[in-house]
């Protein structure tokens, strides 16, 4: 069973990310993200994102160089906005940056937070928004 709830992280993560990235920067540009973070890690870059917020940040500076944190900061305030989660947009943002231990697991609270949203929006027939 952790097994599916972390793929369900995962999916989620890459769905967030997915819908930050391709909303202001298009749909492309997430495919080719996705595909050099994944040829880079040698696995699923959202499994990375989950486990080792840190270790995906510094792939993406690998990947676009200083452009890694406007795309991180980009990822927090879509999440600030679209799930208003009780989380400052600087705070989802350090959790990429730093090299705190903890970083994962609150990035996993935070996942879980819109996980619940999801859940309930569905739940009360309104349409999942993208």
């Amino acid at each position: 069973m952790p097994e599916k709830k972390d793929a369900l992280l995962h999916k989620v993560a890459q769905r967030v990310f997915e819908a930050a990235t391709s909303d202001s920067l298009g749909a492309t540009f997430h495919v080719i993200i996705s595909f050099h973070l994944k040829k880079k890690f040698g696995k699923d870059p959202y499994e990375v994102f989950v486990d080792n917020p840190a270790l995906f940040y510094n792939g993406l500076k690998d990947v676009i160089g200083e452009g890694a944190e406007a795309l991180v900061t980009l990822v927090a305030t879509s999440i600030k906005v679209k799930y208003a989660v009780d989380f400052a947009t600087e705070d989802i943002t350090r959790l990429f940056t730093s090299n705190d231990p903890d970083s994962s697991e609150k990035l996993c609270e935070l996942l879980h937070i819109i996980i619940a949203q999801e859940e309930n929006k569905l739940k009360n027939g309104h349409p999942q928004t993208r």
